[in-house]
């Protein structure tokens, strides 16, 4: 750290102790002063033995000390004007204590931070919240920094002028004490090339006292830069002159970067914002006033968990009306969501909203897996439904309903109770068809006769019931399967009647030669008349011989012939 030359006109004693009061309750502020730096010893026992100043005497580069030069208890006061300060002065920083806060303040520190405490500080910001780091020359900046991927230039360097004189002085008076705090003005630097940014609103100048480069970065965008005439002066010795291997400027000073939800701000110099140098460098207290603005603006993780919970909750109730219309992939994929969003809520800030919010995702989640289980029960029920497996669907059908039933989805458990009852149908029409099938095949095996039809009409009675059962179940191999019976029965049936009249047609024939042998014998019998007697007489039948018509009757009356050839052959013997 480079010593602080102070001169001193008077000393003015005024015990001024001045409480942090709270401004606005939009941001609220931690400063960590867990490790604080302060003047060093040899600093003090000058003033003690030189100036008087009392051994109890407030020494830190504290946002509580309002008395002393050194004190950040001013910007501590401009901070107050956008929200609410409170200090913290021991312990190890953790995500825990971070997580109430919306901005972190780390301006003076002695020793490192450790590893633990800079992931903390990063999962703060990535979660919403803002960090300022200003930095300083003797202190550790990089322990914290480096988790940004920001890099200072090694401790013990400083920003310095070129061709400043080794005895000029920049002087600030500090009322409090009566007193002037005289500078090297090597290291006071002026600051007039900002960037547009809120951080730099309104300011047109910036007095830096005692900087370090940032050396590297890997995002974010540099505010303020010192002039061509700066270096980074490596020793603190060679004031005036730059050494070859010193950097020369411009140098960057001031950087601000988002990552995750949040944001972060690191400057060059701690000591630019001390009670005495902002009392005349008004704009450097609004610099950092803008700072803490901008980094408040996120709102924490308090109010990033918030702004999670919402909008988690706005793709739960989506995922619930998706659900509700039983789309239920395109649920799952949104109550997984909403999942995602409640558990990085509930990471950020631990609370019940997101952990019920969790719940009940979960459990519809369970529910649109049953939804899932009881469509594709219903699509293969459906398979087998169009593919006429009607007891494979029934069963398939009963397990959906099952699981709508589950679920309360009515509409489709009552499709699922039509389409078992339907299948109950198809499967007493199809048995009915394959029963009068079966009694047409049994029929056809006993129809077979020389003179009777009636087996076949009897078979193809059945055969024309069986298919107009098939038709109605539209089975066309079956129908093609009746039709043959049918065309069967009917070949049959046409034979039989055929050969029914080809024996009555050989009857008829039979029957007529008999009676024409018959007749020409009896004509031969008979014996020649004489010429003077009278016409002979047919003979009368023998006795116990029977004449055509006699023996046709009794045919006739056995039923050997039907009425209509028993009618031909008497017309034909009784013209004879």
């Amino acid at each position: 750290m480079k010593k602080v030359i102070v001169c001193a006109c008077v000393v003015l004693f005024l015990l001024s102790t001045i409480p942090i009061a709270s401004g606005s309750d939009n941001i609220k502020v931690l400063v960590d002063e867990s490790r604080i730096s302060a003047i060093s010893d040899t600093e003090q026992k000058y003033l003690i033995e030189e100036l008087d100043f009392s051994r109890s005497t407030n020494w830190g580069y504290s946002f509580n000390n309002n008395d002393e030069a050194w004190g950040l208890g001013t910007l501590s006061r401009k901070i107050q004007d956008v929200g609410y300060v409170d200090v913290r002065g021991s312990g190890k920083l953790s995500y825990n204590t971070l997580k109430n806060y919306d901005v972190l303040i780390i301006a003076s520190f002695e020793n490192s931070y450790s590893s633990d405490e800079a992931s903390a500080i990063k999962q703060f910001v990535e979660n919403g919240g803002g960090l300022l780091l200003l930095a300083d020359p003797a202190a550790s900046n990089n322990s914290i920094s480096r988790s940004f991927d920001v890099q200072f230039s090694s401790e013990t360097v400083t920003i310095a002028r070129e061709k400043s004189s080794l005895s000029a002085r920049r002087q600030y008076r500090w009322e409090e004490r009566g007193i002037i705090l005289s500078v090297p003005a090597a290291y006071f630097v002026e600051i007039e090339d900002f960037k547009s940014h809120p951080i730099t609103q309104g300011i047109t100048e910036f007095g830096m006292y005692s900087g370090i480069p940032i050396a590297s970065y890997e995002s974010g965008k540099v505010l303020a830069t010192s002039g061509d005439e700066t270096y980074a002066d490596l020793s603190g010795t060679g004031q005036g002159s730059k050494d070859d291997d010193e950097e020369e400027g411009p140098l960057d000073l001031l950087l601000a970067l988002e990552m995750g939800k949040g944001r972060a701000v690191f400057f060059s110099s701690q000591k630019s914002f001390w009670n005495c140098i902002v009392e005349k460098e008004k704009e450097n207290m609004d610099l950092l006033a803008n700072a803490v603005e901008w980094l408040g603006e996120t709102g924490g993780p308090y109010k990033q968990y918030k702004l999670m919970n919402e909008q988690a909750q706005g793709t739960l109730s989506n995922a619930i009306s998706l659900y509700q219309n039983h789309k239920f992939s395109q649920a799952i994929t949104e109550f997984e969501k909403a999942i995602e969003s409640f558990e990085g809520s509930n990471e950020i800030y631990s609370n019940t909203d997101a952990s019920h919010g969790i719940e009940d995702a979960n459990a519809y989640i369970e529910k649109c897996n049953v939804g899932n289980e009881a469509n594709s029960l219903f699509d293969q029920a459906m398979d087998y439904y169009n593919q006429r497996e009607y007891e494979n669907a029934i069963e398939e059908f009963n397990k959906a309903q099952e699981k709508y039933q589950e679920i309360e989805y009515t509409e489709r458990s009552q499709e699922c109770a039509a389409k078992v009852e339907e299948s109950q149908d198809w499967i007493a029409l199809r048995e009915e068809a394959s029963l009068l099938l079966e009694q047409g095949e049994e029929s056809l095996k006993t129809a077979p006769s020389t003179f009777n039809a009636s087996g076949y009409q009897q078979s193809k009675a059945l055969f024309e019931q069986a298919k107009a059962k098939w038709e109605e179940y539209d089975d066309p191999e079956k129908e093609t399967t009746c039709q043959e019976k049918i065309d069967l029965c009917n070949q049959e049936i046409a034979r039989i009647e055929k050969f029914r009249m080809m024996v009555i047609v050989v009857v008829v024939v039979i029957v007529v030669v008999l009676v024409v042998v018959v007749v020409l014998l009896v004509k031969r019998r008979k014996p020649k008349p004489a010429e003077s007697a009278a016409p002979e007489q047919p003979a009368p039948p023998a006795e116990g011989e029977k004449s055509a018509l006699e023996t046709l009757d009794e045919r006739y009356a056995k039923g050997e012939i039907g009425k209509e050839e028993y009618e031909k052959l008497k017309s034909v013997l009784e013209k004879e």
